[in-house]
């Protein structure tokens, strides 16, 4: 699962999950009536077996898969999310940014 959204109150989720060590990445949307941000994903190990298919599928390259064996690899995150006002739709190119900046392979 990449991650679990959940509604809060932006600023006091961000405050309470930090005085526990969860820290949050920098919101990828930051609107008067809607605010979003990832925590930092929690580091799991990934097993050989699935590296090794990754790499031969071509789907990693090798050095992401040495980086895998090494370091593990992000997994789930929590997001934190706000509206205000109602839905008023989303926000496409934050989304894409943030699926970006936590894909495994280029996350370090």
């Amino acid at each position: 699962m990449h991650h679990l959204e959940c509604q809060f109150d932006f600023d006091a989720a961000r405050t309470q999950l930090a005085e526990r060590g969860i820290q949050t990445m920098a919101p990828f949307t930051d609107f008067d009536f809607l605010k979003q941000a990832f925590t930092e994903g929690e580091i799991w190990p990934v097993a050989d077996e699935r590296i090794e298919q990754a790499a031969r599928e071509g789907v990693i390259t090798a050095e992401q898969a040495e980086r895998f064996r090494r370091s593990g690899s992000i997994g789930s995150h929590l997001e934190i999310l706000q509206r205000d006002d109602g839905y008023k739709g989303f926000n496409q190119t934050g989304i894409n940014e943030i699926i970006r900046k936590t894909d495994p392979r280029f996350a370090h």
